[in-house]
């Protein structure tokens, strides 16, 4: 059901809102461009949208981005206004919890003082916290909002540890419920995650539209096909061995390195590829268990730590790279993730390979372009397996996991879906 009727949508998308301009709020705390170093996802989403002829003013921190400017134009159409909250993803939990209530307060004054000047609200989490600033402005001004589930809050917060409090537990699914009722429809980035809110809504007895639009492809970031694959392509890589040795296999794994991401199974993984000259580990981002993977740099050959990175950066590295590695928790929330790197990777011709379970498996099996392996050593075999893979055959790999990319996952069409929300949404009250 998922991708059944989405062409049919795209295609009424290009034309309900063709000749009139509507006026988008977009709620985002972690809003990054490609010069930041967070997920672009509303970046593509919102040029894309305002390329349509639209105009979109998009409320968020600077955490994620340090080049975003109060009231610059980032791209034609689009605005940001940026909220002083300082937020890293390597500050303890208590001072997220302060960064995401002081974003909150600057976003509830700039939606419920600017409300009227809008068509639309988008309210986009994570955090949760970002509910309070769509409902402020659709009881106080009748804003229509709609919310975006980006991870399951707070389901995923509780299975990772991180919310314990059994009053902040009760306030957060308090808060949720109030998020889904009075929304004019909810966008989640996974099937999982659809599953999870209807069920939330049964519960409920509530009837919301709720559309299923995942992280993308920018395959206009990933040239195909592609050129220069190696070392060169890459910033400051030198590969370990001497001149003239065969090129070895290069595994990547980018973005958070935090509690929900099995920084011990790559940790582990990595330990049990030391002797396979042929494997080089780049890991690329930040987060609480970064420290673990830079020690790791500093004592094994075949590991190099690069630490944070802007995505323009990082692009260079998955054109560089032979094999993709996505790994999250094993709790079953994590099982509807929609993980950027997995679809960054797929974007550059990567094979995947998976710690665990996930909502993406038919995709990976009906491509063949990727993996699931449920310990750190099958992960070594498996990455083990693909390097010894004769280069014909690694392209193959390589050529469908782009056509995944290209047939399913492509920005552009995921882009149309949206505006297809937004512009139905709209269109009930004009």
């Amino acid at each position: 059901m998922f991708y059944a009727n989405r062409k049919r949508r795209q295609v009424a998308a290009l034309h309900i809102w063709d000749k009139v301009v509507m006026k988008i709020l977009w709620l985002h705390q972690h809003f990054a461009t490609p010069k930041g170093w967070g997920s672009t996802r509303p970046y593509e989403f919102t040029r894309r949208i305002a390329a349509a002829g639209h105009e979109i003013d998009v409320v968020c921190c600077a955490g994620f981005d340090d080049t975003l400017q109060n009231g610059a134009e980032i791209a034609p159409g689009v605005r940001v206004f940026v909220g002083g909250a300082a937020y890293h993803t390597k500050m303890s939990a208590l001072k997220k919890m302060f960064s995401f209530l002081r974003f909150m307060f600057f976003a509830t004054c700039f939606a419920v003082r600017h409300a009227k000047k809008y068509d639309v609200v988008v309210a986009s989490s994570t955090p949760l916290t970002i509910a309070v600033s769509a409902l402020a402005a659709h009881w106080l001004r009748n804003a229509r909002y709609i919310f975006e589930v980006r991870d399951v809050w707070p389901d995923a917060a509780i299975e990772a540890g991180v919310l314990k409090n059994p009053l902040l537990k009760t306030l957060a699914f308090w808060l949720e419920k109030r998020a889904y009722k009075n929304a004019a429809a909810i966008v989640t980035c996974s099937t999982g995650m659809t599953e999870r809110v209807e069920a939330k809504l049964k519960k409920w007895k509530l009837t919301r539209r709720v559309e299923t639009i995942s992280n993308c492809c920018y395959l206009e970031m990933f040239p195909w096909p592609k050129v220069g694959r190696g070392v060169s392509s890459a910033p400051s890589v030198q590969a370990p061995g001497a001149e003239g040795t065969p090129r070895p296999t290069f595994v990547l794994y980018t973005g958070a390195m935090g509690i929900s991401n099995a920084v011990e199974d790559l940790v582990a993984a990595a330990k049990a590829t030391a002797s396979d000259a042929n494997i080089v580990w780049w890991f690329a981002g930040d987060g609480v268990f970064a420290k673990d993977l830079k020690a790791l740099a500093e004592t094994q050959a075949n590991v190099v730590f690069w630490g944070a990175m802007p995505k323009a950066e990082v692009a260079k590295l998955y054109a560089a790279a032979d094999v993709n590695v996505v790994s999250f928790a094993r709790a079953p929330v994590f099982y509807e993730n929609s993980p950027n790197k997995f679809f960054d990777g797929i974007a550059a011709g990567l094979p995947a390979v998976f710690n665990r379970t996930t909502w993406l498996e038919p995709w990976l099996r009906e491509y063949d372009c990727g993996f699931v392996c449920d310990t750190p050593e099958k992960i070594a075999g498996t990455l083990r397996n693909i390097a010894a893979m004769p280069e014909h055959q690694r392209g193959e790999m390589s050529r469908r996991a782009r056509k995944l990319a290209e047939d399913v996952f492509n920005c552009d069409a995921l882009a149309r879906q949206y505006l297809d929300v937004v512009s139905s949404s709209v269109a009930i009250v004009r």
